[in-house]
């Protein structure tokens, strides 16, 4: 029982430790996204299914003896896979710009880590059926071993892994790992490598005699497929949800993963743990609460947020889960019960990751995914009080009558999300792969709004609507960078090159005078198309500004290498002010990037508004390593406030009182963070205190609103 157990705790260690670092590894390739992580997910998931899938045929098709060879094969072909790449990421799959998001995911991590994944996917159900062959006993408490073993991975990465170790000496740590798998996984599979047939044990009875209530009828296959189906679409919805908020990184992908595991593990190894009496309420309740959070997000802080979103994933998975163990089969059929369960996850990532963002304009598989944990498990309860009518039939329905109220809770606020109708002055909704993308009017003022952050405004006629608004009026950080290098009496009286990280509207071209050039890096499509359909600071300045689609860093890598500096004399970082932070433009090489891209006397300007992340600890510390000095701006416009810091060498800026007036204190007890690419967490910038504002925010003109 050890060997067997010690190959599948370790075989789910490692699946579960390569997640996030895989992820994190390539999370800046694609512009830092959430939807790396979830499109991550969705693979694992289907990669897991096709684990399952060869573990149940070999099972039922070969001999022990042929199994334990085959595998021995595949697993000499996985060892060399890792031990030609060390699980990294090859330079040559990087995205150029203009991919699809999801097929590019999913071909960098089938060519990286895809046999491997598959050989420790296969792991958990194959050597169950050796272990069941051979001596018997209790195969699904090897299934709890798997998912402690999942769970325990994830708990490390964030606190441990990922805290002491660079990326690339993590990935070392989990190649070795995998080749003392491969031997352990050899050895567990010796004890049947002999077996010329599989050998049948009290807990599995011969098929051949088997009476009819020991086969598994459609209906119960289609019920493991929607109670496996149904947690997998909260536990990547509600990831979703938690990583649009702050950022991608592990720590809020894992703690809902986690959670799913959790309850894998509490109703597998501990069934008795699972109470319908504690969880069903638990799930009513929770649900309605989540639906609240979803409508006043605005107006809460970070920590309840994730608090209510995670209750909620768990008491869908414990609901769900609870409910599947109750329906496990006979060790037997264990192959198909794992396939049946791993079918339905899979399914759960497809829709959520590759089919929801292109039929929903809103992250309305998220209440889909709550309304079938409540359908299903209340359905369950109402199949089971049908035909065994004495065992508690009062408390089932009014489990269902329960599940009723809060399914139309769910059901009103999914109708409210979905009928537009009801907002004046939105003008269109879209979603795609990089988050939702509205456009909205009021008062004669036109705005983007990304996610719940404003990207820039516009007025629509008048004199106004070509002057700067937004977060770009006068006294903000790009008007004072580029009125401070016009001033400057030892430059050349010739046009500014500009370039800006993150498109929004294009409204920055309006402190832009011939023959300036602005260009502009956006790694979202949907920003660029709706900027030149709904506002005219791009059409108004084509002779001047161009678009460069893909993540900024890649593409002035690329530009670099191909055409070398671009020798600007301001360049703008303006990605950082959404719900999503994406931490690889602000490392210690995406700087000495952009300190080859300036001129000598050129600005770096970073815009750091932010609701829940202080950047000012790594840039602060990231421009005095290489000699810039940096100026804190907090601008104060109408209601709100934005926060600039413009780093240069250039003195005459420094000092010129366009920059003094203006400047602001940095904190004296301020600790300095170095972020690299190999080393930079998120966590520890993130304003985890619990803070209400009940004031809505709406559209409104720069005279009453300027911050994103």
């Amino acid at each position: 029982m050890i060997r067997y157990g010690i190959t599948i705790f370790l075989s789910a260690f490692l699946l579960f430790q390569i997640q996030p670092m895989i992820a994190k590894f390539i999370l800046p390739w694609f512009g830092g996204t959430a939807a790396v992580w979830t499109t991550c997910m969705m693979f694992f998931q289907i990669t897991l299914l096709l684990g399952y899938l060869y573990a149940h045929l070999v099972r039922r098709i070969f001999s022990p003896q042929m199994v334990w060879r085959v595998h021995l094969v595949i697993l000499i072909l996985a060892c060399a896979a890792v031990l030609a790449t060390h699980a990294v990421p090859p330079e040559f799959l990087k995205p150029t710009g203009g991919e699809n998001l999801t097929a590019a995911v999913v071909k960098l991590l089938a060519i990286t880590v895809g046999l491997p994944f598959l050989v420790l996917s296969s792991t958990g159900p194959l050597v169950q059926a050796w272990h069941s062959a051979s001596h018997g006993g209790q195969t699904y408490r090897l299934y709890a071993v798997s998912n402690f073993g999942s769970m325990l991975a994830l708990l490390t990465y964030p606190f441990f892994f990922e805290r002491v170790f660079s990326l690339n000496v993590q990935s070392l740590i989990w190649s070795v790992g995998f080749i003392l798998f491969a031997t352990l996984c050899c050895w567990s599979g010796l004890q049947t490598a002999s077996q010329s047939k599989w050998l049948q044990t009290q807990h599995e009875p011969d098929q051949s005699k088997s009476d009819e209530a020991d086969r598994v009828g459609v209906g119960l296959l289609i019920a493991w497929i929607g109670l496996a189906m149904a947690p997998s679409v909260m536990l990547i919805a509600t990831t979703n949800l938690m990583s649009q908020e702050v950022a991608s990184i592990p720590f809020l992908w894992i703690l809902p993963l986690t959670l799913y595991l959790l309850s894998l593990i509490i109703c597998f190894d501990r069934p008795s743990l699972y109470r319908r009496a504690v969880f069903t309420p638990l799930l009513i309740a929770s649900t309605i609460v989540s639906i609240l959070i979803l409508h006043v997000s605005n107006q809460i802080s970070l920590l309840p947020q994730i608090i209510g979103l995670a209750i909620v994933c768990f008491s869908c998975s414990m609901s769900c889960h609870g409910e599947l163990e109750r329906l496990k089969p006979a060790p037997n059929h264990l192959t198909l019960f794992y396939l049946m369960v791993s079918l339905g996850g899979a399914l759960g990532g497809i829709f959520v990751v590759a089919i929801a963002p292109r039929i929903f304009n809103d992250f309305c598989e998220f209440h889909i995914g709550l309304f079938a944990c409540l359908f299903l498990t209340a359905g369950v309860k109402v199949i089971e009080a049908y035909h065994q009518p004495k065992n508690n039939t009062f408390s089932a329905w009014l489990s269902v009558v329960g599940a009723l109220v809060a399914a139309g809770c769910v059901l009103s606020s999914l109708i409210y999300f979905i009928d537009f109708g009801y907002e004046k002055g939105l003008l269109t909704f879209e979603r795609n792969e990089y988050g939702l993308v509205s456009v909205r009017e009021k008062n004669g003022y036109r705005i983007m709004v990304n996610g719940r952050t404003e990207h820039g405004g516009q007025f629509l006629e008048g004199p106004e609507k070509m002057q700067p608004s937004s977060y770009y009026v006068q006294g903000s950080g790009p008007s004072i960078a580029i009125q401070a290098l016009r001033s400057d009496p030892k430059r050349e009286r010739k046009g500014l090159n500009i370039g800006v990280i993150g498109l929004g509207t294009g409204s920055l071209v309006t402190w832009g005078q011939p023959p300036d050039k602005f260009w502009f890096y956006e790694i979202n499509p949907l920003a660029e198309k709706l900027a030149r359909k709904y506002f005219t600071y791009l059409e108004e300045s084509k002779d001047q500004s161009q678009v460069i689609l893909g993540d900024g860093r890649i593409q002035l890598e690329r530009q670099l290498k191909e055409s070398g500096s671009l020798k600007f004399d301001v360049l703008f970082m303006d990605a950082f002010t959404s719900d999503s932070i994406p931490a690889h433009l602000l490392t210690r090489e995406s700087f000495d990037l952009y300190w080859k891209h300036l001129k000598p006397d050129g600005i770096l300007v970073a815009h750091i508004t932010n609701r829940f992340v202080d950047l000012r600890p790594v840039i602060h510390a990231l421009a005095v390593e290489r000699g810039h000095t940096p100026i804190l701006i907090n601008h104060i416009h109408g209601d709100h406030q934005t926060r600039w810091v413009l780093m240069t060498r250039n003195a005459d800026v420094i000092e010129s009182e366009i920059v003094t007036s203006v400047q602001s204190t940095w904190p004296s007890d301020m600790e300095e963070i170095f972020w690299t690419d190999d080393f930079a967490s998120l966590a520890q910038l993130v304003d985890w205190s619990i803070k209400l504002d009940w004031n809505e925010e709406t559209p409104q003109p720069p005279a009453n609103r300027n911050r994103k």
